[in-house]
């Protein structure tokens, strides 16, 4: 089991390599905008990773792209990654960029 703890400091939930950090939050209760249904189309689930990038899955296309707001040519935001795109095998920090419905 990892652990994905939020900004505030306080909040830390159990997750596990094979659920997305979107549904981690979402089973948790945890507020964040998420439109597509988890297909990296609206990127409204951003989060920023503070602490643990090292233990993610790599970017793949789809997100990257979505990230470079869908300009291939672009390079996306450092430490900016979809939740709904993302996992983690480590423990983790983030900040959600947007939140909205839990």
């Amino acid at each position: 089991m990892s652990t994905i703890t939020l900004s505030d400091g306080i909040t830390t939930i159990q997750t596990n390599p094979a659920i997305s950090i979107l549904n981690a939050l979402l089973r948790n209760g945890i507020a964040i905008s998420f439109l597509c249904g988890g297909k990296a189309v609206c990127g409204t689930c951003r989060i920023k990773i503070l602490e643990g990038e090292n233990y993610l899955n790599p970017m793949r296309e789809d997100e990257r792209v979505r990230l470079s707001h869908g300009r291939k040519e672009d390079k996306p935001p450092e430490h900016i990654r979809l939740a709904c795109q993302t996992y983690t095998h480590g423990d983790i920090k983030i900040k959600i960029l947007s939140p909205g419905r839990s």
